[in-house]
């Protein structure tokens, strides 16, 4: 390589990170984003390298600071005759997005000090469109808004930025993917420039919305497509997080618990996985939500006990549900999962008994976990306790796929904590299911009250 094309290829290379120093320093300093951080920077470097862009960010990410504000408002200090399309499901939440940029071109003094006044035309504003000062004469406004399924098709556009177009409400069902996908290929497509750029930010919804489409169809296998989770376990088990600065492990637990497995896997993680292939929908379980613990029920717990002697392999998992008198519906009140040695398992059986004081406590009475029963029939504080051995036989999948039905129709429901246990279901058959099996064994157990009498170990009756 001789000097002049060294030198060349170095001034590239220069006015590339010009271009992302400027537009990071643009949000950090001029726009005042301060909580801006590397990981946006990665997403900078996304949006000016790449035509046509799918970021999946996770929410409260900052995606649409860096992608809807501060994005196309640097753009347009670059050409003031870009002419820019933003997009939401809805058109009120699009406005807002519009309505914060227009208060940086009116109020931001130091935006207009250093790019002057672009409310000369402000007369000529409206609540979904912009027009700033030009060198050339185009209908089309600078900046221009709209909603999901509007009618866009008289506009053309150099850069159009559709920002969370996919929800629950144009995402639940095939007809509405359908509509959605209809909408984007007829009327978002053609309303780009054929040089312009197109960027499409969001957070997965189903495993077969929009966003689905789009990293599975060969018809885009030219678009640059980012998927990120808010945490995920590294190599060697470490826990990593995306955006450490304002999700820390508490604060995502807390979410998770508050948004339940379901809702957190596809908004926090981008992960759809548990809806492919998986018996259990992601529906039943939202369906069979319930908040209030039922009162005057019975009490049965299912027991899922290490699967061999080597514990530090196995879980030890059990799931308490209550069925109120009267009703078949089962209320799962808890479900945990944990390795512990043999001693610690014995105590925990314990407390839960004294804890729940259930109608029947159902344990796994195969092989190795014989010798459980054994403990607790000479133990003086379990030896009258209704416990009951059940022996689990056939195949374990076709048994937990029985469970499907219950909760399709609404017999098996669940609050809103239980998160080991919905992952479980959303990713069977792929998964773990030690829980699963805690609380076949637990239905088991009702089941077993229904059909035979009250009964201890049958050894120590008389």
């Amino acid at each position: 390589m001789d000097k002049n094309q060294a030198e060349e290829e170095n001034l590239t290379i220069s006015d590339s990170d010009r271009r992302l120093w400027d537009l990071f320093v643009f949000a950090k300093r001029i726009l005042s984003y301060d909580k801006i951080t590397k990981l946006h920077m990665g997403w900078f470097k996304a949006l000016l390298d790449s035509q046509f862009l799918l970021l999946l960010a996770p929410r409260g990410h900052l995606k649409s600071t860096v992608a809807t504000t501060c994005y196309p408002l640097w753009r347009l200090t670059q050409d003031q005759n870009l002419r820019v399309l933003i997009v939401n499901e809805t058109l009120d939440q699009a406005r807002k997005f519009l309505g914060q940029i227009k208060d940086h071109i009116l109020f931001n003094e130091i935006f207009r000090e250093r790019y002057g006044a672009w409310d000369m035309a402000a007369t000529k504003w409206t609540e979904n469109s912009v027009v700033i000062p030009r060198t050339k004469i185009l209908k089309e406004p600078s900046l221009a808004c709209g909603g999901v399924l509007g009618n866009l098709v008289s506009l053309h556009n150099d850069l159009i930025i559709l920002d969370d177009p996919v929800s629950n409400n144009n995402s639940l069902t095939p007809h509405m993917r359908d509509k959605l996908l209809g909408w984007f290929t007829n009327v978002i497509l053609p309303a780009l420039e054929p040089d312009g750029q197109l960027i499409l930010v969001g957070t997965r919804w189903q495993a077969q919305d929009l966003y689905g489409h789009i990293l599975e169809s060969p018809g885009f296998s030219h678009w640059a497509k980012i998927v990120q989770s808010a945490e995920w376990r590294d190599e060697e088990g470490s826990r990593c997080l995306l955006f450490p600065e304002r999700f820390t492990p508490e604060k995502l637990d807390q979410l998770k618990g508050a948004m339940g497995t379901a809702s957190y896997y596809c908004q926090m993680l981008n992960d759809v996985s548990g809806q492919e292939g998986s018996d259990f929908k992601i529906e039943w379980l939202r369906a069979g939500r319930y908040v209030e613990r039922p009162k005057d029920a019975n009490i049965y717990i299912g027991v899922d006990l290490a699967a061999g002697s080597d514990e530090s392999h196995s879980k030890f998992a059990y799931a308490v549900i209550a069925i109120p008198k009267g009703e078949k519906d089962a209320y799962v009140l808890d479900a945990q999962k944990m390795s512990i040695k043999f001693p610690e398992q014995v105590k925990t059986i314990k407390m839960l008994h004294r804890v729940h004081k259930p109608t029947i406590m159902g344990i796994e009475a195969n092989a190795y976990q014989q010798s459980m029963l054994q403990v607790l029939r000479v133990d003086e504080e379990t030896a009258r306790l209704n416990i009951k051995g059940i022996t689990t036989q056939g195949d374990k999948q076709r048994r937990i796929r029985g469970l499907a039905v219950l909760f399709e129709n609404g017999a098996i429901r669940l609050p809103n904590d239980l998160t080991d246990l919905e992952t479980e279901l959303l990713h069977f058959p792929k998964g773990n299911d030690d829980l699963l099996d805690a609380l076949w064994l637990a239905l088991e157990a009702f089941h077993e009250q229904k059909t035979e009498p009250k009964i201890y170990f049958v050894d120590d009756l008389a």
